[in-house]
């Protein structure tokens, strides 16, 4: 199964995203069978040269989307929302990037900030994915507030209403950031009367630190605070000290000896 992840040279975050993806990688190919392709806008440099060293194919792409942030970016007087952002947007495109890609009729998009546990592969294969298929976000029992950061997308299906999704997201752009911008456009714009149209993956498969030990947990997903971010979050990022309960310091360490381990 090919997996896909994001990542933009000019964001602020560069060096600590490129860290939290070679981390990805690393556990990755040392347990699962997933094949990896890296969505990246920018140039050559150590990072994508580790890359190609591992067997990742990199996918040059600039979002759909980067021009109308920057704008948004002006307006608001951020001029690095373009860059921290339009990666996250990426992963729309992929009905369109997978194009003529043997054996991508359904693949795997998570965030950079993942550690694979197990193999994934045979429960991705046998998961149900009309559209796409994600975990909860806060509660784990919460699948109306779904979280993007691990998704299984059947890229036929999506292909269909790419043209209609992306419409919908240029017109949207400033209200989408209102709640959390391109998880809010998958949110709102795949539901019809009864509901939302995704399935439903096990949270095993994106377990959040805050959440606590998981024996059988397959993808840890750093929701909120990353691994980075530990020594600063009182005085930096205090709104997430409350999501650093839990595992969160165990596997921040683990973290740390798998990215000794990936380098």
């Amino acid at each position: 199964m090919h997996w896909f992840f994001a990542l933009t040279e000019d964001s602020t975050a560069f060096r600590q995203y490129a860290e939290m993806i070679m981390v990805a990688v690393h556990t990755a190919r040392k347990f699962t069978s997933l094949i990896p392709h890296c969505i990246y806008d920018g140039g050559e440099n150590d990072f994508t040269g580790w890359l190609v060293k591992r067997g990742v194919d990199i996918v040059r792409h600039r979002s759909f989307v980067r021009e109308r942030l920057a704008e948004l970016g002006r307006r608001k007087e951020n001029p690095h929302l373009a860059a921290a952002l339009s990666g996250a947007f990426s992963r729309v495109e992929l009905p369109d990037i997978v194009a003529g890609l043997e054996g991508a009729g359904r693949v795997l998009y998570t965030d950079c900030d993942v550690i694979f546990v197990s193999e994934v592969v045979p429960e991705l294969e046998a998961q149900p994915c009309e559209y796409f298929a994600v975990a909860p976000e806060g509660k784990q029992d919460d699948y109306v507030n779904m979280n993007t950061g691990v998704m299984l997308m059947n890229i036929d299906r999506l292909r269909e209403s790419l043209p209609e999704f992306r419409e919908y997201i240029s017109k949207n752009l400033a209200e989408l950031e209102r709640e959390s911008w391109d998880e809010a456009a998958y949110r709102w714009f795949y539901r019809d009367s009864d509901g939302p149209l995704w399935d439903r993956l096990r949270p095993e498969l994106n377990w959040k630190p805050y959440w606590g030990e998981c024996p059988g947990a397959k993808i840890i997903h750093f929701h909120g605070p990353k691994p980075f971010q530990r020594d600063h979050i009182e005085s930096t990022w205090p709104e997430l000290k409350y999501l650093t309960g839990g595992a969160y310091p165990a596997l921040v360490e683990r973290w740390t000896e798998l990215l000794a381990e990936a380098r």
